[in-house]
């Protein structure tokens, strides 16, 4: 009996230690789960903060380089050369009108012939090399990289991308300038 008493106590304590360690796991794990949550908040937070900072709704056509400020804007003017994007959205009736590695683009969808048209300049006075350009929708799409051209300096070309049946809200663009060099485009087809 006494045998008996003795594992029927050894069975309760090792019963609460087990209970006391699965409690103390399911308080860490609540506690990094709100840390994780707080994190995520914290991140949307940001994340809406910059989208609404970088979208500025208008009824106007044009829209100057001041009011689309970006991360483009940040790599151009320490120098570097980037093939990023900055992610920035338009409406679509707005016009991009940026300069990005020496290259002007102005840029504007066309909704009657469902395209993107406008020009894209060397703004420097050297070659521009593999000048080209992008668009994207939305939705996911990506309009592009029109076919890579050298501009000699203040040489201009015209650009068009075609949206047939693309169905969006906003659209980001940028010019690219050299070599791509990079997997981004090393498969894709051009769409022009």
């Amino acid at each position: 009996m006494k045998k008996h008493n003795i594992f029927l106590g050894l069975l309760g304590l090792i019963l609460v230690l087990q209970f006391a360690i699965s409690s103390c796991s399911v308080n860490e794990e609540d506690s990094s789960a709100d840390d994780s949550e707080s994190e995520q908040m914290e991140s949307d937070s940001e994340v809406a903060d910059s989208a609404e900072s970088g979208i500025k709704e208008s009824g106007s056509e044009e829209h100057s380089n001041e009011e689309f400020g970006g991360e483009e804007h940040a790599s151009e003017e320490s120098g570097e050369e980037s093939g990023e994007e900055s992610g920035t959205q338009y409406e679509k009736t707005a016009t991009y009108d940026e300069t990005r590695n020496g290259a002007r683009l102005l840029l504007s969808f066309d909704a009657e012939a469902e395209a993107f048209t406008g020009t894209v300049e060397n703004t420097t006075g050297e070659t521009l090399m593999q000048v080209r350009v992008e668009v994207h929708l939305s939705n996911g799409t990506e309009l592009g990289p029109t076919e890579p051209v050298d501009l000699e300096p203040s040489a201009s070309m015209d650009v068009t991308l075609t949206a047939v049946g693309e169905e969006f809200t906003t659209w980001g663009a940028h010019p690219e300038v050299g070599e791509s060099g990079s997997a981004e485009h090393g498969s894709e087809e051009n769409h022009d």
